[in-house]
């Protein structure tokens, strides 16, 4: 068995796994769900659902990545084979945690182009002049009819796409050292220091009047408290922000020392996601619209979606600014590199599986991963409905499913008494035995309620359309997944006898 990479170091491993996890619903998603649901009141159940579905799942993931990393595997499709002899059902079973990230990275990453087309038409000047109004309708006018023509999709748009794929074929090509590791310990700093920046800058808008908005978004509305919804909600946020259920944190996991402490490493990992999502992406998008546009403004730019808030919204006002250009590309860079380090580790478990299961050397292992990337994303370039129709399956529906089987897998038929002994290998604090029971009780019932508001509530009204557009991502998806199936079969054979090809 050829030698698998492992982290060259700390500091890179935690970089990349925050990487990983933090991406554009920290910065866009996660300030708008506040806004809307009840602000202050908001965070109650979104850390109640950190602590008892975020961090046991995280931590989960992490276990197991190290525990099946040491034996060869580093996509779903190797850890459920290994659990279960490598028979054919489990590694058919994993291959969902190699396709659900695959298929969100289709269109993830060509809105990771936007940011990147955006940050260099902001530096050269090409970015539409602003409408100097209180009125948001009339400032962001400018910047929504730019961003249409742009994702027509405009000459502009499929050349930074192809740009982007280049940049991640090449980190990828580099391996998971010199590649992903090296990109994550830039990355990240640059991340932070730009957000940090970019807060300031918001939080000081109008002498000052950012910060009201800040205060606005945290001021709590209790009678939203008790509203379901709003628990649905804040669960479903903590799951998408910590990337859980879609197993690339396992992945990333798999390449760690045998000794590493991986209950430190997954806190490390949702404690610098959460400080990115609660300090930074809260003092950035909303306080600036709040100070641009009033109080009044704010719930109508929440609830018309991130790529409003995002690239529409925030150009408006900072294009508004002093140095406009200059505080656009940094916002738009913030983006990209947010997105970056995420698409990276959604392409790896796809990687793996041809790497780990199939036998294939690794520049054939990215070769055949980024050309699966290119036929996604340019069918999400291309097709209308696309992008929402793969988000609804394999971005909500497919990876809540999948943290469910995780559970059921890895804690109860794995056995608690099993898991347990892993999780307290090498660990800075043993937890107890029955925190395992508790988070594999507890953890199942806030899935149940995510499955039920999206599978049973949304999905009659998903089913209902018949547009072509939604036809082909339909036929994109079961083709995957077939494919995929199929390859978890076939890598059977290959992983069980013969050499690297």
């Amino acid at each position: 068995m050829k030698k698998r990479e492992v982290w060259a170091s700390k500091i890179g491993l935690v970089f990349a796994a925050a990487g990983n996890a933090v991406g554009l619903g920290n910065l866009l998603r996660f300030p708008s769900k506040v806004a809307l649901y009840g602000g202050g009141a908001f965070m109650v159940p979104y850390f109640v659902a950190l602590l008892f579905l975020g961090i046991p799942l995280m931590v989960l993931e992490w276990v197991i990545g190290r525990y099946a990393g040491a034996r060869g595997h580093g996509s779903m499709t190797g850890i459920m084979g290994s659990l279960f002899h490598h028979a054919n059902w489990a590694r058919v079973l994993g291959s969902l945690g190699v396709a659900i990230p695959f298929l969100i990275v289709c269109y993830y990453i060509y809105i990771e182009s936007w940011t990147l087309g955006f940050a260099v038409l902001s530096l050269l000047g090409q970015m539409p002049e602003p409408i100097m109004s209180s009125d948001p309708k009339t400032s962001m006018a400018p910047y929504v009819e730019f961003f249409k023509s742009y994702t027509a999709p405009s000459t502009f748009a499929i050349a930074f796409l192809l740009i982007t794929l280049l940049i991640n074929w090449l980190i990828l090509q580099r391996g998971v050292v010199k590649g992903i590791e090296l990109t994550a310990r830039f990355g990240i700093p640059a991340l932070l220091l730009m957000g940090i920046f970019l807060a300031v800058v918001s939080l000081s808008i109008r002498g000052g009047k950012g910060l009201e908005g800040l205060l606005y978004i945290y001021t709590p509305d209790l009678s939203k408290i008790w509203d379901p919804h709003v628990w649905l909600e804040a669960s479903g946020q903590i799951f998408f922000t910590l990337s859980l259920g879609m197993g690339a944190i396992a992945t990333y996991a798999s390449y760690v020392k045998a000794k590493e402490d991986v209950l430190k490493a997954g806190l490390w990992t949702a404690g610098i996601n959460e400080f990115v999502e609660v300090v930074i992406g809260a003092s950035i998008a909303i306080p600036a619209a709040f100070a641009m546009f009033g109080a009044l403004a704010v719930p109508e730019l929440a609830k018309e979606g991130t790529f409003r808030l995002g690239f529409m919204s925030m150009p408006a006002v900072l294009m508004a600014l002093p140095l406009g250009w200059l505080l656009s590309a940094v916002w738009f860079f913030l983006l990209f590199i947010a997105a970056l380090t995420s698409s990276l580790a959604l392409i790896q478990p796809l990687v793996s599986l041809f790497e780990d299961e199939m036998r294939w050397k690794h520049s054939k292992a990215v070769n055949a991963s980024m050309l699966m990337v290119v036929v996604g994303a340019f069918m999400s370039a291309f097709v209308p409905g696309f992008i929402d129709e793969v988000d609804f399956w394999a971005g909500t529906l497919m990876l809540v499913f999948f943290a469910l089987v995780e559970i059921i897998v890895f804690v109860w038929i794995f056995g608690v008494y099993r898991f347990h002994q892993e999780l307290t290998r090498d660990v800075f604090f043993k937890v107890p035995k029955a925190l395992v029971y508790f988070f594999a009780v507890v953890s199942p019932i806030f899935l149940l309620g995510l499955i039920y508001q999206w599978g049973v509530l949304q999905l009659p009204k998903v089913v209902a359309n018949k547009d072509v557009g939604i036809t082909l991502a339909r036929l994109f998806i079961l083709s995957t997944l077939v494919f995929l199936a199929f390859l978890a079969v076939e890598s059977r054979r290959r992983y069980l006898s013969g050499p690297h090809i």
